[in-house]
């Protein structure tokens, strides 16, 4: 920042310390009045002052960091090599944050910090302030993420934000389509069991999208018939779900029932999906074998990595794997490119990124271990939440950090 002549040394290192405190905070117009004229407060910010700013600057850092000496706090301290450039700034929002009015007045201190994460005041002073041997990252993101000011309440619609656009709420059950690569994985096998009339398998880490892809293709293939598997789920319920949902007069003979369902089915070039086929009783599978046989009909099991362990290991399987068309590696993770399509589409461009380059994708796609249930369902929303209520604050790897160690108990990465 460029300021005029009118800036001592002392008030150009405060308001450099103030700015970089009100974009870690994201402190809102209302929040920062001092007692002065907004337009006043800014132009000062700004390094723009026409006349001396000392009492604006003064009332300032009274309000956000009370009696601190602004040369204590930026003191040009020594850091270790250890030490990164994105460190050495977490280091000053650190001092710069625990100097905040409302943190004093909860107690929050370097020995309590210490408390909590079961670490020395000792070492949380080497931390903060540069002297620690080691690589500091993940400590210090720790750190943070305890006292970081992350806005995450529900965001309320003020009067004054009346024109402001409804917030987006991610719903459980009810998020929006997005085509990703799970999704197009999962069309692939059904298409393959319906071409070929035999089995396929798709396996894969709980909330990668399996049940989203299933969902998407049964609504452009109207033929394709679902079953919904689960752990109570054994060959009379493969049964019964058939027979229901091809409309057929329920019969109290399970060998009555198969022959309905394979006189029905027979040369349709339909596809029966089973869902949730690692929960399923062992003999849920045996009927699906005799009906893909006879009916010549194709069937898609999904289910978790567990799934291509029964089938593969498993000798009561063998029937069911040697007839396998079509059987990818499992998926652990979604990829970087799922990640950041997820991302823009359900935050609809409304959230503003401090980057949007390739590191930030990869960073976030290790954060949420590759996970499109734990970006969506978990972080998201909290996202949301917040720039809602702080639009011009840019996310960063600090605010997702601190959310995922207030609100989610998971550590920084």
């Amino acid at each position: 920042m460029n300021f005029n002549n009118n800036y001592t040394e002392r008030q150009q290192l405060q308001v450099t310390l103030i700015n970089t405190e009100l974009e870690a905070t994201g402190m809102t117009d209302v929040e920062l009045n001092c007692g002065y004229a907004l337009s006043a407060v800014k132009t000062i910010l700004a390094g723009e002052s026409p006349v001396n700013p000392a009492k604006v600057i003064d009332a300032l850092w009274q309000m956000i960091f009370g009696d601190a000496d602004p040369e204590q706090l930026d003191a040009g301290l020594g850091y270790q090599d250890s030490y990164s450039p994105d460190d050495v700034t977490l280091c000053t929002r650190i001092r710069l944050r625990l100097h905040a009015p409302e943190l004093r007045a909860q107690g929050v201190t370097s020995a309590s910090i210490a408390s909590s994460l079961k670490k020395s005041p000792g070492t949380i002073s080497q931390l903060i302030n540069g002297k620690y041997q080691a690589k500091p990252s993940k400590h210090l993101h720790d750190i943070w993420g305890l006292i970081a000011p992350a806005e995450l309440e529900q965001a309320k619609q003020a009067d004054a934000e009346a024109e402001r656009k409804e917030p987006i709420h991610i719903v459980y059950g009810a998020e929006p389509f997005v085509d990703i690569s799970t999704v197009r994985l999962i069309t692939l096998a059904c298409e393959q069991a319906k071409q070929k009339r035999r089995f396929s398998v798709f396996s894969g880490q709980a909330g990668i999208g399996k049940s989203k892809g299933i969902a998407e293709y049964c609504r452009n293939d109207t033929d394709a018939i679902l079953i919904e598997g689960s752990e109570q789920t054994t060959s009379t319920q493969v049964l019964e779900a058939l027979v229901y949902q091809l409309g057929l007069a329920r019969s109290g003979s399970g060998y009555k029932n198969m022959e309905k369902i394979i006189k029905t089915l027979r040369d349709t070039n339909r596809v029966i999906i089973l869902d949730e086929a690692d929960k399923c009783k062992p003999n849920a599978l045996d009927p699906l074998r005799t009906i893909s046989d006879r009916a010549r009909v194709g069937v898609t099991l999904v289910g978790n990595i567990q799934l291509q362990d029964k089938l593969q290991t498993h000798e009561r399987y063998e029937l069911i794997s040697s007839r396998v068309c079509f059987w990818p590696k499992p998926v652990g993770q979604i990829t970087v490119e799922d990640i950041r399509t997820l991302f823009l589409e359900l935050t609809q461009g409304t959230v503003k990124l401090a980057k949007d380059d390739a590191a930030w994708w990869t960073w976030l796609h290790k954060r949420v271990e590759g996970n499109a249930r734990e970006l969506v369902g978990n972080l998201l929303p909290h996202l949301l939440n917040h720039t809602y209520k702080k639009p011009d604050v840019p996310v960063d790897k600090l605010l997702v950090n601190g959310i995922f160690s207030s609100v989610l108990n998971k550590p920084a990465v």
